[in-house]
């Protein structure tokens, strides 16, 4: 029961308690006024009577028209005349008609109380008794008793005016209360906000409210969320110190060389990665004899520029990867890369003014090899053209960069108009649908129904993927209506199929507030199919665009939907930012999960991402599964799900 209810009941009770000691007190008092007055009324009333008869003749007509006249014209119960003598016989009388009581007009029933009333309270007056004289002779003796009816009435009046002001009193005092109490009790809608929040895993913190008895619960609360943010903080730096040890190279500072191929290949093989792009290795020749020349500290203080200058390579969206191979060899991994040649010449003129400046003359050479790949293309098939278009550019004499292209007849098409024709026309036609696949938990049962979009070529036929269509629908600003196509899609297959699916939702969409309240008005008229929908978002979209995101989760959470991180690798150190957020899962990168049966470094590190995500209430899910024994040592490091083409139902 609410405090407003548990007011109100005490309200009523004491209301209640009140009314009836006042209605005792103050009916006995009045009770006894008024039988007095009664008593006084009688008496005057018997004497005013007996004197008048007493001067009257004593003729029995003119007694009865005086005791008729009287008895008419007051309240009496009964006037009665009767010999002198004792148990003398009744000369006349006159007695109030009960009947007629009962029957009272409407007129006059404000003056009669109920009968339980009467009963409750009954009002006992004495009658009176006066002699009527003839002469100096006892006539008669005269007995009257007046009606208490009015008495009642006046009673009964009373007693309802009491009752008025008690309950108008306890309704004023209720809504007064009622007020009073949520104004007082307002800070803890917010200590419960905060409750419910750590409840879900998500340690937030609030306003200590004036109230000293909340003020206590909510300072214990916010140091509760507090030192649980800083644990996180704490683990998530120790856990990116980890990360850094082992998927990076201690001098550059890039990925190394086990973890940038790990990448390359998973960019190869996914669909949802753009279906071209390029890779390129940049050599410093001679370093052996630079380390000789230079010292060692100067040599690496030459490598960290090297990986600077390709830094600043690396666009907005931070989709391309960089890499050391080896001791003189760097990568850069650039996904839909159109221009291979100004790549090329940029590249040139970054190296010239970071590093080739400060070598010396005998050993500035710098040779750049670019290979152009597409989907589908092996690791070793794209390392080889990029060691060949290397060796060329070793060849030249200004070791200008060579390019090389893995197929040569599949080169991207690049005409945006004809993409946005293409793609309009497959929206109109409905000729996007969502390919299947499962994603199990560590008992190997569905977890939901991985459901990557995919679109019909409206005139050709073929099956185009995501990583073929997406990156030209972000150049055309198609990509979020191939997002809300995508979410019908979604609830219709779970209303056909029962079963929880996951969608992948794009960053732009994201951050489109039109788009986001579409997808919300069309979750809230299929509220159930709503609670069994997963949503994918890039890792990288969470950071970059923070408030963006976070409006997301707070639009769509409250539907049921399931929102979570996927891809997720290089950031995952920045997890513990999302403690307020409510993630509900985190999806690790194929590239991390590859051979991780064999990576101890790397099963050190997601141990401790696993723990760091259950601690704020999230699952952990494995992308690119490949082999049974990946699929057992993820189950071993706390992983709750796992998708791949190693897992199948």
């Amino acid at each position: 029961m609410s405090l407003i209810k548990q007011l109100w009941l005490a309200i009523v009770v004491v209301t209640l308690a009140a009314f009836g000691i006042s209605f005792v007190v103050s009916t006995l008092s009045a009770r006894d006024y008024i039988q007095q007055e009664l008593q006084r009324k009688n008496i005057d009333n018997a004497n005013a009577l007996a004197l008048a008869m007493t001067q009257l003749p004593k003729d029995p007509t003119t007694l009865e028209l005086l005791l008729a006249a009287q008895f008419d014209n007051s309240h009496y119960e009964y006037i009665r005349l009767t010999e002198p003598r004792p148990e003398g016989k009744i000369m006349m009388e006159r007695n109030i008609d009960t009947a007629a009581i009962a029957s009272t007009a409407p007129g006059t029933a404000d003056q009669q109380a109920p009968a339980w009333f009467r009963a409750l309270v009954p009002i006992r007056s004495a009658p009176a008794i006066s002699q009527v004289s003839d002469g100096w002779t006892p006539f008669a003796t005269l007995t009257l008793k007046s009606d208490p009816a009015f008495a009642y009435g006046s009673l009964w009046r009373g007693t309802l005016q009491l009752l008025g002001w008690f309950v108008a009193g306890a309704a004023a005092i209720g809504v007064l209360g009622t007020l009073v109490l949520r104004t007082v009790l307002r800070p803890l809608n917010a200590v419960v906000g905060q409750a419910r929040a750590i409840g879900e895993r998500r340690f937030v913190s609030t306003d200590v409210p004036a109230t000293p008895e909340f003020a206590t619960v909510v300072t214990a609360m916010n140091t509760l969320s507090t030192r649980v943010r800083s644990m996180l903080e704490e683990e998530s730096a120790r856990l990116e110190s980890l990360r850094q040890a082992v998927q990076h190279d201690p001098v550059s500072g890039l990925l190394n060389r086990e973890h940038f191929l790990a990448q390359v290949a998973d960019t190869l093989e996914s669909d949802s990665a753009p279906a071209h792009g390029a890779l390129v290795i940049v050599r410093l020749s001679h370093l052996i004899e630079l380390n000789e020349s230079l010292g060692r500290a100067t040599a690496d203080a030459l490598l960290r520029k090297l990986a600077e200058s390709l830094v600043s390579l690396l666009p907005a969206d931070a989709s391309w990867l960089l890499g050391r191979l080896n001791g003189t060899d760097f990568a850069v991994l650039a996904p839909a890369l159109d221009t291979p040649d100004t790549l090329a010449t940029t590249l040139t003129e970054r190296l010239e003014l970071a590093v080739r400046n400060s070598l010396p003359d005998d050993y500035q050479a710098l040779p750049v090899g670019i290979a152009c790949y597409q989907r589908g293309n092996s690791l070793p098939q794209l390392l080889a053209h990029a060691d060949v278009a290397l060796d060329r550019s070793e060849q030249q004499p200004d070791c200008r960069p060579q390019i090389e292209h893995v197929n040569p007849a599949a080169r991207p098409a690049t005409d945006l108009a004809g993409w946005r024709r293409l793609i309009d026309a497959a929206l109109e036609a409905g000729s996007f649908h969502l390919a299947q696949f499962a994603v199990l938990d560590r008992h190997r049962r569905l977890l939901h129904l991985e459901t990557p979009v995919r679109m019909q070529h409206p005139t050709e036929g073929v099956e185009l993927t995501a990583g073929d269509v997406i990156p030209w629908a972000t150049r055309c600003g198609l990509l979020p209506r191939i997002d809300e196509t995508v979410v019908a899609q979604a609830l219709a297959l779970i209303a056909a199929q029962d079963t929880a699916v996951c969608i992948n939702l794009s960053a732009e969409s994201m951050c489109h507030a039109p788009t986001i309240n579409r997808i919300a008005d069309l979750l809230k008229t299929q509220s159930a199919a709503a609670r069994q929908l997963w949503i994918d978002l890039p890792e990288g979209a969470a950071f970059r665009h923070a408030v963006e995101f976070r409006a997301l989760c707070k639009r769509l959470k409250p539907l049921g939907v399931s929102i979570g991180l996927e891809h997720v690798s290089a950031q995952v150190c920045r997890i513990g930012e999302l403690h307020d957020v409510g993630l509900d899962y985190l999806k690790i990168s194929a590239a991390v999960i590859r051979g991780i049966d064999r990576n101890p470094g790397n099963q050190t590190f997601l141990r401790g991402l696993a723990t760091i995500a259950h601690t704020m209430g999230m699952q952990v899910i494995a992308e690119g599964v490949a082999t049974h024994t990946e699929a057992e040592q993820l189950g071993a490091l706390g992983f709750d799900g796992l998708t791949g083409p190693g897992i199948h139902l």
